[in-house]
């Protein structure tokens, strides 16, 4: 089957994907649905031979990328309301958490451990950055934090 078929069939089908697409995902993504299947469609590599396997995988694209949609904007509402209900415990856990990793880090570690540290997990600069910035080398900044690391861990442990 050529191309053109395939943009033929699409085109004559497209109400019935349209009704699909909006019945699974909603009104308002069901154009972008459509066509996101139309460009699957049209790039695959070995077209379906006829007019009726055409129809059937044009509504399989439609229906499973509904569904991938749906899915996701399901995740996105679970991980915000989780969130929301978890923030007032979460809070008071996480403060005592970071305090007691805040006493330790100012306590067990010296100036440059505490900068990579602070460099790396904080700002989020690059191993190249840090050992820039501090005159030391890419090597030395891993192992400064990865020193720094053990020690805040080890005392955390030791202390819980």
């Amino acid at each position: 089957m050529k191309q053109d078929n395939v943009l033929t069939i699409f085109t004559r089908i497209r109400d019935r994907l349209h009704a699909t697409a909006q019945k699974i995902a909603g009104q308002d993504e069901a154009d972008d649905i459509l066509q996101d299947a139309f460009c699957k469609l049209w790039t695959l590599k070995k077209l379906p031979p006829d007019q009726q396997q055409t129809e059937m995988i044009a509504s399989t694209i439609v229906k499973n990328q509904s569904i991938d949609f749906k899915r996701r904007e399901e995740r996105k509402e679970q991980s915000s309301m989780n969130e929301k209900t978890t923030d007032d415990s979460f809070d008071q856990e996480t403060r005592e958490l970071f305090s007691s990793v805040k006493r330790i880090i100012e306590l067990r570690l010296n100036e440059t451990q505490r900068m990579v540290l602070w460099m790396r997990d904080y700002e989020g600069y690059s191993f190249t950055e840090i050992a820039e910035n501090m005159s030391i080398t890419e090597a030395n900044a891993r192992q400064i934090l990865s020193r720094a690391r053990k020690i805040v861990r080890e005392t955390y442990k030791s202390i819980n």
